[in-house]
């Protein structure tokens, strides 16, 4: 782990000081941080954070926070929803359904805000299945559709206490819809309030070999899927401004799974080639029945391959001329978007069609609206691979790892092209998973690098620099973690140019606080929910500089990162092994000799482990290096963090033996906490530090930023 967070409130007394003091040596000695607090900037909705780096990951902090919040007993008005759907048809026959969803949700800075949302959904599947064994294994095959639209209306409250709002939330009379589009709706709107309608149409096929035994069953699947998405926002961000984007999403998924699952005999719930439909129609249903009913491991990988469009503009909603305008628009495009998620949907158009309808669509809008603010288009694949066990009511863990490459072209503004090469990891746990109630622990981790380049329009691609960003959302954990978490971090950071002056830099490190000592016979509560996220800016000088790196002293960087308790072994691997035909070999012999462990052996597994990594290191890393282009250079360098790397090293390993090319001051940073006791009503502590101290600002980093949010992963209380 590298940043575990509980306990915030420990930070309030080094918050008080500009520069933090760290402590060092027994006779007392202190040295200041360069980690320093800036001014606070309170978290209102699509407010920057205050920094370039702090804003590149807002919406991955955003995502984070509502992941922490879901399905969890956090206060028991906010799990009382209005809900009610209406379906016809069943069968193979078209299914239609209607929905209707009235809830409250906190946002990031704790804030209520009322959701009305209406779903008309029409859904489709043919499901076959046959025994290829009489009493054996059955084959099944499956397509399907579903076409669904949905109108959502988002009103912040200004409020924190959901059961103070219970009231407004029973009053049916306040339902509101985005629909009709009109001027005068329009520029009543409130400050905050979000329309969001999106219109789906999904179009899937599949085959499946499962084999039920008693009491559980083996599956293997694939499937294929084309979905298109056209989605329209409305967004009152204050008095004089309202955002209007028009998005366009297309993805072709093609994926593999394999799973086992044991059923509760009293709460049968069978999961093999015959019911592959129904999950397919309502998946829900499925996730829900299989939470509390079956113990399952699952394994899967997916590939993805998408293209994705936003053109944005900005109106005064207060000019009757621009809100009437903007209705227009609004009721015209309701139109296109199912005509545009069909197609996009039911056929894998070229870029060139793509890029030609994208471009009607802007002229359409600009007779209307006037030129946009910001138009541009992504182009995306993905590579991911999941594994998920599960256990009823005690344990639910998944870890998902992915890797791919998103372009970005902008045509509105300076132009130029982005292209973001992606390594992620997602370890999520929950812990004593109840009905209604939810589960009552989380620890939700997501590292994420990003290694970025920069086309100017008509110019040659810029060097590569990279963003580090790593999230952890939490429920009831002790307060002895984030002291445990932010040291995993700063054995990171101290590292930071050692491999050039030769000693760590304890200034770095991001101060730890102190807590006051645990009465003896007494045992540390866990009774801390919040948030921490730490981002890293590595600039271009600072990529340059860790790919510049040799083998040799790559291998002395990787003894120098390896834990205290592994590196006499990692020490003497390097000092005793050569490479041969890209591995790292060494005498089996000389290790039995030179190498004991109190326990008389255990070294030969640990050591071979050790020889792959390091090998797979320095092919990754030289594979970098030798790319001949920019786009190639960042491509290898993200490939070499992720699970299609050749070492199998994580994150923060391969980040430990980097960091020691690279001069401290190409590093920026930016460090946000949130926390409080749950057995507190309204202990609210938050800590920020920057890593900015002497260090000028990322030309391109902002941009980036910018560009990266439009095309991030939508969230309920944003557009």
């Amino acid at each position: 782990m590298l940043v575990v967070p509980a306990a915030l409130a420990l930070f309030a007394s080094s918050a008080a000081a500009d520069v933090p003091t760290l402590g060092t040596e027994a006779d007392g000695e202190t040295a200041e941080s360069q980690w320093t607090v800036p001014e606070a900037v309170p978290p209102t909705p699509g407010a920057p954070s205050g920094t370039p780096e702090g804003g590149y990951a807002d919406p991955d902090r955003r995502r984070m926070d509502e992941e922490r919040r879901k399905n969890v007993l956090d206060q028991l008005c906010r799990k009382f929803k209005l809900t009610k759907d209406f379906s016809l048809g069943s069968g193979n026959w078209p299914v239609a359904t209607i929905g209707f969803k009235r809830r409250m949700e906190s946002d990031i800075d704790g804030g209520l805000a009322l959701i009305d949302e209406e779903e008309l959904k029409v859904s489709w599947g043919l499901p076959w299945s046959s025994e290829l064994v009489e009493g054996g294994p059955s084959a099944g095959v499956w397509a399907g559709a579903t076409v669904a639209g949905k109108s959502m209306v988002i009103r912040r409250l200004g409020t924190f206490n959901t059961c103070a709002e219970i009231d407004r939330l029973i009053d049916v009379t306040d339902i509101k819809l985005a629909l009709p589009f009109s001027a005068k709706r329009i520029s009543e709107m409130g400050r905050g309030e979000l329309w969001r309608i999106p219109l789906t149409l999904n179009v899937g096929y599949g085959a499946s070999l499962s084999d039920a035994m008693e009491g559980a069953s083996l599956s293997f699947g694939l499937s294929k899927s084309k979905t298109g998405a056209a989605s329209m926002t409305l967004w009152r961000l204050n008095e004089k401004q309202t955002r209007f984007r028009f998005r366009i999403d297309y993805v072709d998924v093609r994926s593999g799974s394999l799973g086992v699952v044991a059923t509760i005999p009293a709460a049968e719930f069978a999961t093999n080639g015959g019911n592959i439909a129904m999950k397919f129609i309502d998946k829900s249903i499925a996730r829900e029945l299989n939470r509390y009913t079956a113990a399952y491991l699952s394994l899967g990988r997916a590939k993805s391959n998408g293209k994705r469009l936003v053109l944005e503009f900005i109106i005064d909603p207060t000019d009757p001329a621009q809100a009437e305008a903007m209705a227009e628009a609004l009721k015209g495009n309701f139109h296109t978007l199912l005509e545009l998620a069909k197609r996009m949907a039911t056929s894998l158009t070229s870029n060139a069609e793509t890029r030609a309808a994208y471009a009607r669509l802007q002229d359409e809008l600009a007779k209307k609206l006037g030129a946009p603010t910001y138009a541009a288009m992504s182009e995306y694949r993905a590579r991911t691979k999941n594994f998920t066990v599960n256990l009823p009511f005690l344990v639910n863990r998944t870890v998902s790892e992915g890797f791919g490459s998103d372009k970005i072209v902008r045509y509105t503004g300076e132009g130029g092209e982005f292209q973001f090469h992606n390594a992620a990891r997602t370890p999520n746990a929950e812990y004593f998973n109840m009905p209604y109630m939810g589960p009552l622990v989380k620890d939700l981790e997501h590292r994420n690098i990003d290694v970025v380049t920069y086309a100017p329009a008509g110019k040659p691609t810029e060097k590569p620099f990279a963003v580090y960003i790593h999230n952890q959302a939490f429920l009831r954990l002790p307060a002895s973690a984030v002291r445990r978490g932010i040291e995993d971090a700063n054995a990171i950071l101290r590292l930071a140019g050692a491999a050039r002056r030769g000693a760590s830099d304890k200034t770095m490190e991001i101060p730890v606080p102190q807590a006051p000592p645990i009465p003896e016979g007494t045992q540390e509560d866990s009774n801390q929910k919040g948030w921490v996220s730490m981002t890293m800016v590595i600039n271009q000088e600072a990529v340059a500089a860790a790919l510049a790196a040799t083998k040799d002293e790559l291998l002395k960087a990787f003894v120098a990162g390896t834990p205290d308790d592994d590196r006499p072994m990692a020490a003497w691997l390097i000092k005793n092994g050569r490479f041969h035909r890209g591995r790292l070999v060494y005498d089996e012999t000389q290790a039995a000799r030179d190498l004991s462990f109190p326990d008389g052996g255990g070294y030969e597994s640990w050591l071979a482990g050790m020889s792959r990594k390091a090998a797979g290191m320095v092919q990754d890393l030289a594979e970098a290096s030798s790319a001949p282009t920019s786009e190639e250079r960042a491509a290898k360098l993200a490939k070499a963090f992720s699970h299609k790397n050749r070492s199998g090293m994580s994150h923060a390993d391969l980040f430990r033996i980097l960091i020691q090319f690279i001069d401290p001051m190409d590093i920026r940073g930016d460090f946000v906490a949130a926390s409080e006791a749950t057995t507190k009503k309204s202990a609210d502590v938050k800590a920020r530090y920057v890593l900015t101290k002497g260090r000028a600002e990322h030309t391109r980093l902002g941009e980036a930023g910018i560009t990266r949010g439009r095309f991030a992963d939508g969230s309920v209380m944003t557009d």
